[in-house]
């Protein structure tokens, strides 16, 4: 068919109320190519977002979000009216689901337009399940996959058509859409007399759904969607089926789409850890030239050139200052360009000396020398060994442009914004300025079990930010890069460390509250966290900010409630404040549209995957062959959801494995009542009653 006249329903939802740039460039994008674009939103949108949509179609329907994409479709059908809807050559039903276009549109749907036999048409297709994921039936059905539905003027025009929405079954969850309309629409339409076309059909590919399993290869043969689940989708299953984690990112570059265009929608969605893993957002630093003092003619100059501060804490006590000069710290923060500021944090007066000692550089003497390279100091508050909370609250003028000196909300601080109690002068006539980047560095504490884990761990964080000129200038590069990183950190150290069960340290409900409390639109991870290790990052100061406000009005809020500043402190501690927001550090950036990054050095890498890789096998040599299969075995086993049985049977047969097979009568009845299980333990002690009696050797024991 010619392109005759087109209609779109794009459907569009977003839980938090807002229009992201990848629908406004995929309805933009289709603009050309329909006569008319009804957007059907189940979100209560603001007024601007309103004006954004309706600049890229013709009509806007808001509505509650009730029976999810099925309801919109159902709504923006009756909207249309099915007179109008019968004028149509053909009718789109899509959604905000993807990011488009990664290719043009205009070969696809000249391609499909050809076939005038057919009365509808799918973009993808999901192949045949067995058994069927949601109901008692023996398989779920080869079907065109919702996101692109095109209906033809016949099947339009058909009653059929019109009676299949109208006596659609309640739809309240994933389930029930993927039940009662993607998995039914194809088989329905085929039973009765209809026929279709899949641009991209399933048996081209390997996997059953190659949206997401195989995405590369479809934007390889012409596919202008990219499914936006390919980055949220659960890791374990990304990789059984062997997508590797950056190929989405750099096929989309390569298509011409805009990576951070990407990453500041999913990072609304995905838990941290998902996207890093799915996104491949854990980064081997490439070295790049470093900059240098006196630039080359044509280049750029110190003052176009990427600005940043770095705040080193140093906590109380002259520890901080031996754990500093034991990390060579002074000779990593050589690594940094030379206009980048150093300030030192402390809730004790350093002097010169000793600001020496920790970074090499000097305070500024009363006549300016050293100048640009001096390092200032600023008195803190000692809240927690990290100096997190000071850093938050009463040093964001350092890096934070437009904040006031010792900016740190109503009744926080010390008066250590004072000129007086800053040792070598004070650099805070800087605030104003901003910064580009803050680096954060601490001489406090990790978290680390034992001295020697933390050692590597501390050597390893300092390594990935400070390793030398060239890396420091690869990190840069990083962030000029990608508009859309807000922090990156060193990828965490497994060697000497806990890599077992639940990682929020028993502050996951604490870290909820506060979440919900920031309006954080990030997804908490549910076992392990994604956080900068020992506190320690380099980030944009926009991605710091919704952190830093929150800070503020914990530490205000904490004072208010307290007699006096002292118990104010101590519930802090108590509470383990600073810890939960260093927990929420990533998420709190995410929710303000940065990601995030791991990086390392290359010789890091090597280092972390080589043990890791050894540990896994090691672990793994007696499970099931695939991770997914492996985690669902241990899950059963030792899990939440695991009876007391399996839990027993599991003890036995990890620790006793001897004893496993004559111990079965009492599994039987363990979940039973008590005397159900003291029959049980007497049957087991009859089995066992020749297995534990010594065994004369029949030779003697050997030494090895």
């Amino acid at each position: 068919m010619t392109r005759g006249n087109r209609g779109i329903i794009y459907f569009h939802f977003d839980p938090h109320d807002r229009v992201r740039d990848y629908v406004t460039r995929a309805l933009a994008s289709l603009r050309p190519h329909a006569d008319h674009i009804l957007v059907v939103s189940n979100s209560s949108i603001a007024d601007a977002d309103r004006e954004r949509l309706e600049a890229s179609c013709d009509e806007v329907v808001q509505r509650p979000n009730e029976g999810l994409d099925v309801g919109a479709y159902r709504a923006g059908l009756e909207h249309l009216g099915w007179d109008r809807l019968a004028d149509f050559d053909e009718l789109i039903l899509t959604n905000h689901t993807y990011y488009a276009p990664l290719r043009p549109w205009e070969e696809v749907l000249t391609r499909t337009g050809s076939r005038r036999d057919i009365s509808f048409w799918g973009m993808t297709e999901h192949g045949v399940m067995r058994p069927h994921p949601f109901l008692a039936k023996r398989e779920l059905p080869r079907h065109i996959q919702s996101h692109w539905i095109a209906v033809r003027r016949r099947l339009l025009a058909d009653p059929a058509f019109r009676e299949y929405w109208e006596q659609m079954p309640p739809v309240s969850s994933y389930r029930d859409s993927i039940q009662w309309h993607e998995s039914r629409f194809t088989d329905h339409f085929t039973g009765i007399g209809h026929t279709y076309e899949v641009a991209f059909p399933v048996d081209r590919y390997h996997s059953d759904n190659p949206a997401i399993e195989e995405a590369p290869a479809l934007l390889a043969d012409g596919c202008p969607l990219l499914k936006r689940r390919a980055f949220f989708h659960d890791p374990l299953h990304q990789d059984r089926q062997a997508v590797v984690g950056g190929d989405l990112l750099e096929a989309a570059a390569q298509a011409g789409y805009s990576e951070d265009l990407i990453l500041s929608d999913v990072v609304h969605t995905a838990a941290a850890r998902d996207l890093i893993v799915n996104a491949g957002l854990t980064e081997v630093v490439t070295e790049s030239a470093p900059e240098s003092a006196e630039p080359a003619p044509g280049t750029s100059s110190p003052a176009q050139q990427p600005s940043g501060c770095v705040v080193v804490h140093v906590p109380a006590a002259g520890e901080g200052i031996e754990r500093a000069e034991a990390d060579g710290l002074a000779q990593r923060l050589a690594s940094l360009p030379a206009h980048w500021r150093v300030v030192v944090t402390s809730p004790e007066p350093l002097d010169a000396a000793d600001l020496e000692r920790v970074t090499g550089r000097r305070p500024a003497d009363e006549d300016g020398a050293a100048g640009d390279t001096a390092v200032a100091f600023r008195a803190v508050r000692d809240l927690d060994p990290r100096g997190t909370i000071a850093f938050l609250t009463e040093c964001d003028d350092l890096w934070d442009s437009g904040r006031p000196v010792g900016s740190s909300g109503d009744g926080v601080g010390d008066g250590s914004d004072d000129s007086d109690g800053k040792e070598g002068g004070d650099d805070s006539g800087h605030g104003d300025d901003g910064v580009d980047l803050v680096l954060r560095i601490t001489a406090g504490p990790l978290n680390g079990p034992e001295q020697g884990a933390d050692d590597v761990a501390r050597r390893q964080v300092l390594d990935c930010l400070l390793d030398s000129p060239g890396h420091v200038a690869g990190l840069i590069d990083l962030f000029e890069s990608h508009p859309s990183l807000g922090v990156a950190m060193p990828a965490a150290c497994h060697i000497g460390q806990p890599h077992g069960g639940p990682q929020w340290d028993g502050l996951a409900g604490a870290a909820e509250a506060l979440s919900r409390r920031l309006g954080l639109t990030a997804a908490l991870d549910p076992t392990a966290p994604a956080m900068p290790v020992g506190a320690m990052f380099l980030a944009r100061p926009e991605a710091l900010r919704t952190l830093s406000e929150g800070a503020k009005e914990l530490v205000r809020l904490t004072e208010q409630a307290a007699a006096d500043p002292e118990e104010s402190v101590r519930r802090l501690r108590r509470a383990r404040a600073a810890e939960v927001l260093e927990l929420l550090t990533v998420y709190a950036a995410m929710s303000s549209g940065f990601h995030p990054r791991e990086v390392l050095t290359p010789t890091w890498a090597g280092r972390l995957y080589g043990s890791l890789a050894y540990k896994q096998r090691a672990l793994t040599a007696d499970l099931p062959a695939y991770t997914d299969e492996q985690v669902r075995f241990l899950q059963a086993r030792f899990g939440p959801r695991a009876g007391l049985g399996p839990r027993v049977r599991s003890y036995v047969d990890v620790h006793h494995p001897e004893m496993a097979g004559a111990l079965k009568p009492a599994y039987r009845y363990v979940t039973g009542g008590t005397k159900g299980i003291t029959d049980g333990v007497k049957g087991a002690a009859r089995s066992l009653g020749g297995r534990l009696r010594p065994r004369r050797s029949a030779r003697p024991a050997s030494d090895a």
